[in-house]
């Protein structure tokens, strides 16, 4: 195969991996565009160095399969942080750095971010073998083979969506789990891609008619609507605004596909419905697009992550040598003013404009022997919000001084 062919498939691969995002809501939400970013990822060359699930450069991990999942510090502050070695690896290939302009780099990395939110193609072998091991084959039947207890699972069309199964799923815990437990079985739980797997099998031998439409993305706005009125905010907290009689589902793990974390969701249903029991709520049911709309809500909320510390951010703004280039004020020295350049901008912007300035930045501090600075992600969040707004006001620690 030529590399133009391989090159031609490699971005056929990724837009089929984000073609469903082209109508959903979640593209108009105030981030990002993943669909713009699809394609700045093939146009400003990511795509030679790194693959997205298997498509594409093998020089740099592939994007849709590395541990970075989180939030737009995290994918920021691991941009950033590779950012030297990125630089040698272009360099040794012959490759353009690339720079970004308007909202190119939000756009980018709100493709990354969501690769993650769509499911990998399921092995329906491995979900075979799950059916008879979750004991769904002892009530449910495919084919010739499994009980009647519960409804046939060949049934399905084909094209059904794996979440839409799983919101059927959550519906039918009130009736499974209590039958399941008289039966003296364990209730089934699913680890890592399994849920994905199980859906696979249960697809294949589905009718081959076309299912309704399912958007999967789901609509955001929505979904905090419905965050509240079935009850999820009654018990769980999202980055601290809320109970926390269950976890805080914006600190809480998010990664994984939406049909693993519907998954997840599942495993703790026994605990949940005790819990809503207890408060006299009934186990809510979804119909539609709900779970969708509820997942894409939690998924753009731990994308935003939670605001840095502006104190916390003058602090790394010292510490990481940073006003030794811009000055203790942002006045500017060996690098330019950023008291009148950050200052009121978007978190994103800034980021941007620190990635586009890294291989100046890069060559000035050699020389002064100051150190590449690395980030955690809660300091980048704290750095940005600093860069931000920390010029209005005078440092904490400086009491009677007042606002410039």
């Amino acid at each position: 195969m030529s590399k133009r062919s391989g090159r031609r498939l490699a971005i056929a691969a990724l837009f089929a991996l984000t073609v469903s995002l082209v109508t959903a809501p979640m593209a108009k939400a105030e981030f990002g565009d993943p669909m713009r970013g699809q394609s700045l990822f093939v146009t400003k060359g990511c795509v030679q160095c790194h693959a997205v699930r298997g498509a594409g450069g093998r020089i740099g991990p592939d994007l849709g399969r590395t541990a970075v999942k989180g939030s737009f510090f995290e994918l920021s502050a691991a941009m950033w942080n590779h950012s030297f070695v990125m630089d040698e690896k272009m360099k040794e290939f012959r490759l353009v750095r690339p720079t970004f302009k308007e909202d190119e780099l939000a756009d980018l990395l709100a493709f990354i971010f969501f690769l993650n939110y769509f499911d990998e193609p399921g092995d329906p072998r491995i979900g075979k073998v799950l059916f008879s091991e979750k004991h769904c084959i002892q009530c449910h039947s495919l084919g010739r083979e499994g009980g009647s207890t519960g409804p046939r699972l060949d049934q399905l069309p084909r094209g059904t969506s794996p979440l839409r199964i799983a919101q059927d799923l959550w519906n039918h815990g009130p009736a499974m789990v209590p039958a399941i437990r008289r039966m003296g079985l364990d209730v089934p739980k699913f680890e890592g891609s399994e849920i994905i797997d199980l859906f696979a099998y249960l697809r294949s031998h589905g009718q081959r008619q076309v299912a309704r439409d399912f958007r999967s993305a789901g609509d955001p706005g929505n979904g905090k609507r419905l965050f509240v009125t079935k009850g999820c905010s009654r018990c769980h907290a999202v980055f601290g605004k809320g109970p926390d009689i269950g976890p805080d589902l914006g600190r809480s793990e998010m990664r994984g596909s939406v049909t693993q974390l519907a998954g997840r969701m599942w495993n703790h249903w026994s605990a949940m419905s005790e819990a809503m029991g207890a408060l006299g709520m009934a186990p809510p049911t979804f119909k539609n697009e709900e779970l969708a709309d509820v997942f894409s809500y939690l998924f753009i909320t731990r994308y935003e992550g939670r605001a840095g510390d502006m104190e916390r951010g003058r602090a790394a703004y010292q510490q990481k040598g940073c006003a030794s280039c811009h000055g203790p004020s942002g006045e500017g020295i060996v690098g330019p003013p950023l008291k009148g350049a950050t200052g009121g901008e978007p978190k994103e912007r800034i980021a941007q404009r620190m990635w586009n300035h890294a291989s100046q930045m890069r060559n000035h501090m050699g020389p002064r022997q100051i150190p590449w600075p690395r980030f955690e992600p809660d300091e980048l969040a704290a750095l940005l919000a600093f860069l931000a707004d920390g010029w209005k006001t005078s440092p904490a620690s400086s009491p009677g001084r007042g606002t410039p």
